[in-house]
């Protein structure tokens, strides 16, 4: 089953209940299935090639969750970065990488300069998912379509 369906079929049987739980924060399946899918569109927007290296430098929260799901569901290839590794060797992983997108937290930023464009930050996310929200990856990779709900098909 991929990421994104078991992620749906969870949000169908279990939406409001708590999937995710910290010190600050609850997420239901659905919010969570909403996020992952958001940023996995988004994912594909910056580079809808199936298989390319997404790298991840960010603090154990449930934004690195997301992320990690996000780039299964996009079709992309996890490349996680040690957040407390040196910016040089963190560089010379990524120049040999050579990863399409980079999701990164306030640390992941001070830590790895490039691009702008290449980098997403997870304060983004919520902006994600409220631009994303109505559209759905595509597993081919190709641009991902708006999602029909059954009343507008319908009608």
């Amino acid at each position: 089953m991929l990421t994104l369906d078991f992620l749906k079929d969870l949000a169908e049987r279990h939406g409001n209940e708590i999937a995710l739980e910290d010190d600050e924060v609850q997420v239901s399946y659905a919010e969570l299935a909403t996020a992952v899918n958001a940023l996995a569109v988004a994912l594909q927007m910056k580079d809808p090639a199936a298989g390319s290296r997404v790298a991840l430098c960010a603090a154990n929260s449930l934004e690195y969750l997301v992320s990690v799901l996000a780039i299964q569901a996009a079709g992309k290839l996890l490349l996680p970065l040690n957040r407390h590794g040196d910016t040089e060797a963190l560089h010379a992983l990524l120049n040999e990488a050579l990863p399409t997108a980079l999701i990164v937290d306030d640390e992941g930023t001070a830590l790895i300069q490039c691009d702008d464009d290449l980098k997403i930050h997870v304060s983004q996310f919520a902006g994600l998912v409220h631009t994303y929200r109505d559209h759905t990856p595509d597993s081919n990779g190709s641009y991902p379509a708006p999602v029909i709900q059954a009343e507008q098909a319908a009608g």
